[in-house]
């Protein structure tokens, strides 16, 4: 039944129509005719749906991508009968699924993210006011009832493409997810409220996750301002927002999220290093400045604020007033690891530019001996910086490790300078 359809509405005569201009009597006929038999073509498949979809499907094409496939593009029976063709070969791959039968996962996600689009575009004609400007759906019901009972997976599709690594239809999954929470036939459930809006706030993160990993700054924004409702993820939501934000361009809300997210989320260096780095970039260091003193001066406690300061004077390689800013912070905050590892960096580099300096004086025993005491006392600074990093933070390697075996090795202790060999790692 099925390919006798599509057989014979090739024997349809072809007519060309110029939509938007008088028709003729003739052109009206034909045209009439031609919508006739596409709207029988959908009707018959309606009746194959129970027992071929994918026929019913097939059968449906010319009415979508044929000659005269405008002439029932407004139509909502078109596409509730499309979504429920798609929906019949959605059902019998989840039935193999049940039955612990091989099926196909990508066919069921991909033909559940299309029925939603399908069904979209559905309740949208069939909302649409008629003639006199009267509304009668007709779908409503069969429409929320569809969606709602298959809307979990398409937060399900989204996990199965993200872990295929095919990020793009990842995203559609979780994109169409959030989108259908705002559709008018699903509106009595709530699905912007209580443990839904949960759901939506880690879809969203993993939508903007998707563009993140296809570095598609369109998809990480469209939904990030949910994203980053999300608790649990809302610090690296902030990240790719701000990131997207310079990808695209849009320096002011870019500078403005930074600064925002400075202060929300003081241990992360990625936002106050940013603000940092554009300022030097673009030869505007008394911005920054400006901008780190008003923040010690909205709140003067907040070991962050008084940590840039140092940060600041350091990236100018300003040694002597970094040295000044980092006590000030450990005053405050006698544990606060960048605080404790970069006054120690000062005084390594303090050492360093000594040695520098030197590097070209005469060389005596009695200038060796005060270059040695000279050099000791910057090592012996930063010691016990680096020595209480290592308490406090033992698994953070990377904050104290070289620069203990640079205070061992220089202030010859042997042991240490061995011990400190056995937990560099091995190439």
């Amino acid at each position: 039944m099925i390919k006798r359809l599509l057989l014979s509405f090739t024997l349809i005569l072809a007519v060309s129509f110029a939509f938007g201009q008088e028709l003729s009597k003739e052109e009206l006929k034909a045209q009439k005719k031609n919508k006739k038999v596409l709207m029988g073509l959908i009707s018959d498949a309606e009746k194959a749906l129970l027992d071929d979809p994918a026929g019913a499907l097939n059968a449906l094409q010319p009415a979508l991508t044929g000659e005269h496939s405008a002439l029932v593009a407004n139509e909502p029976y078109l596409w509730y009968i499309l979504a429920s063709a798609k929906l019949g070969i959605m059902q019998q791959e989840q039935l193999k699924m049940q039955e612990g039968q091989p099926c196909n996962e990508a066919v069921l996600y991909q033909n559940c993210v299309e029925i939603f689009q399908d069904l979209s575009r559905c309740d949208e004609l069939d909302r649409t006011p008629d003639a006199k400007g009267r509304v009668k759906p007709k779908y409503t019901e069969q429409i929320k009832m569809i969606l709602s009972s298959n809307r979990p997976n398409l937060f399900n599709g989204g996990v199965y493409y993200y872990n295929e690594e095919d990020f793009a239809k990842a995203y559609d999954q979780f994109n169409t997810f959030l989108k259908s929470a705002s559709y008018p036939s699903l509106a009595e459930f709530g699905l912007n409220e209580g443990e839904n809006a949960n759901f939506n706030k880690i879809a969203a993160y993993y939508s903007a996750l998707c563009g993140m990993r296809i570095e598609n700054y369109e998809m990480v924004l469209s939904n990030i301002e949910v994203a980053v409702q999300d608790s649990a993820n809302a610090e690296s939501a902030y990240q790719f927002k701000a990131d997207a934000l310079l990808h695209t361009g849009d320096t002011v809300a870019w500078l403005n999220t930074l600064k925002e997210c400075s202060i929300m989320y003081p241990s992360n260096v990625y936002f106050y290093q940013s603000l940092i780095q554009y300022y030097d970039n673009n030869n505007k260091r008394s911005e920054l400045v400006a901008y780190a003193d008003e923040m010690i001066a909205s709140d003067p406690n907040n070991p962050l604020f008084v940590y840039v300061k140092g940060y600041i004077a350091q990236q100018g390689n300003d040694q002597t007033e970094a040295i000044v800013w980092y006590k000030k912070t450990l005053e405050i905050d006698p544990n606060y690891e960048n605080a404790l590892g970069n006054l120690a960096l000062c005084y390594i580099q303090q050492a360093q530019d000594y040695s520098n300096k030197q590097a070209g004086a005469k060389v005596t025993r009695e200038q060796m001996k005060k270059d040695k005491e000279v050099l000791d006392g910057y090592f012996q600074q930063a010691l016990p910086l680096y020595e209480k990093l290592r308490s406090i933070a033992p698994d953070k390697t990377n904050l104290w490790l070289n620069g203990l075996f640079q205070c061992y090795y220089n202030l010859n202790m042997e042991d240490k300078v061995k011990e400190m060999e056995k937990l560099m790692p091995q190439e």
